[in-house]
């Protein structure tokens, strides 16, 4: 049976939502998601706040993506 792509986006959401970043790369190597970049835009649309920046490793450039948790909690800053 093929996996739904709910439980791919519900995967990322997961890993970014437990404080960490994941990349193209690092999503096809620890989880097989083939399709990391649309459902990033799936999240997205879906109204999640993602951040993204260009990162270079070993002579490579890539983006990495995250949720910064605090403001997804909060809702915003409240102080």
């Amino acid at each position: 049976t093929r996996q739904p792509k709910q439980s791919y986006k519900q995967i990322i959401l997961s890993h970014m939502l437990a404080g960490q970043s994941i990349s193209t790369y690092q999503a096809y190597d620890e989880y097989g998601i083939t399709c990391f970049l649309q459902r990033i835009s799936d999240l997205r649309a879906d109204g999640v706040i993602i951040d993204d920046e260009m990162v270079k490793q070993n002579g490579k450039r890539f983006k990495r993506y995250w949720i910064n948790t605090d403001a997804q909690q909060t809702g915003g800053s409240h102080e």
